[in-house]
């Protein structure tokens, strides 16, 4: 038996992996003997809720997706209607989103397969000639300045890309993760984390955006600030802040409860809301150890900065829509939006009567919807892992 280690807590934070920030509150206990199976197992399941495969990611190279391999991709990739299980065509997924106000483009975020399906996607709806914004996730309210001058040709490229985008993310959990750094040199580097592969997974979607003169939304909200507070404080310390703050946030409109809830705390704890949970010394599950396990009101906290992002996100697709978009599509976590996740539940709510498509890539090779896939969203795209030939 191991002595324990300094614990990490986990919590949202809004970045590409959003896991893994460490402090020294009760939380997770990390085990010396055990250190990398319990760092791993944290990291997974982190990584199931924001949608980010991150163990794929770190031991391949990244794949790049010409106009030839996009077309392969129309004409290949299974996906499936999520309600009835019928296949789904690309043509019959373009008649789709021609008939609805916001595609919402759930994803793994480190799935190459994926974003490439997305760059076809917003190839294809742009090329219609509607009035399209593109809103996404990985870019917050704080950041849209830098995105109009990205597009007005202000900035160029590099300086767009150094100033919204960090992919350092890949070498700095494979250190952790493989013992070269510590916990604190982790913890210090995975605050100003970045997104997966930036350059060939969401610089192509900006670009194809940009050429053709479609507006681009930073959606989010900025990760390390409001999202914190809402998880530490509540809600009411946000309503006390200065406008000019409250302009890069917004907040839910109730504290939902349902299946979106009971989903955040299986993925987060392993268990039910109010279940008791503890972990031994061994870091395993087991309800007589000694050490408590992350306490119903710290997933409480950490739904609180979910809903954060959900209703921040929200608000930015109604308000793209509000200003004349004929349609919007929106990049995202899965987690967000799969089974009427908290996302699409805020945009109903403050866009009734919206019509929405909701697409999820799932990083699998399957010939007909999956079981657990049923009713995870309208469109169901499978990305098999694909390995870089070049």
């Amino acid at each position: 038996m191991g002595v324990p280690q300094a614990p990490i807590r986990i919590r949202p934070i809004g970045s590409p992996l959003q896991w893994a920030i460490l402090s020294k509150e009760p939380g997770v206990v990390v085990q010396k003997q055990k250190k990398i199976v319990v760092r791993t197992a944290a990291l997974a399941g982190f990584a199931m809720l924001v949608g980010c495969g991150c163990h794929d990611s770190l031991r391949s190279g990244p794949l790049k997706f010409d106009d030839a391999k996009l077309a392969e991709l129309r004409n290949t990739l299974p996906m499936f209607s999520g309600r009835d299980g019928r296949k789904i065509t690309w043509s019959q997924l373009l008649d789709e989103a021609a008939n609805v106000d916001v595609i919402v483009l759930g994803e793994q975020h480190d799935d190459a397969v994926g974003h490439a399906a997305q760059l076809a996607i917003v190839k294809d709806i742009l090329a219609t000639g509607s009035a399209v914004t593109l809103s996404m996730e990985m870019l917050d309210r704080g950041e849209q300045a830098i995105v109009d001058d990205y597009l007005a040709k202000i900035i160029d490229r590099e300086a767009f890309v150094e100033r919204t985008a960090s992919t350092r993310w890949r070498k700095i959990s494979r250190d952790y993760l493989e013992g070269r750094i510590d916990r604190n040199t982790f913890g210090k580097r995975i605050r100003k984390i970045g997104w997966p592969d930036w350059e060939n997974n969401y610089q192509p979607i900006i670009d194809e955006a940009k050429s053709n003169r479609a507006r681009i939304v930073a959606a989010n909200t900025p990760w390390a600030r409001y999202t914190s507070l809402a998880n530490k404080e509540g809600f009411a310390r946000l309503e006390a802040l200065a406008s000019s703050q409250k302009a890069l946030f917004e907040l839910p409109h109730e504290v939902l409860r349902g299946p979106y809830r009971e989903r955040f705390w299986e993925v987060m704890v392993g268990r039910r809301e109010g279940e008791a949970s503890f972990v031994n010394a061994e870091g395993e599950q087991d309800a007589g150890a000694a050490h408590p396990a992350i306490s119903d009101e710290q997933v409480l906290g950490m739904f609180r900065a979910q809903l954060i992002m959900d209703a921040t996100m929200a608000d930015s697709i109604a308000d793209a829509l509000q200003d004349g978009a004929d349609k919007v599509i929106h990049l995202v976590g899965h987690f967000h939006s799969d089974f009427e996740g908290g996302l699409v539940q805020e945009l109903r709510h403050r866009r009734p009567g919206v019509q929405i498509l909701t697409v999820s890539m799932q990083k699998a090779k399957a010939a007909q919807l999956r079981k657990q896939d049923r009713g995870r969203a309208d469109v169901v795209v499978y990305t098999p892992h694909l390995r870089n030939s070049g």
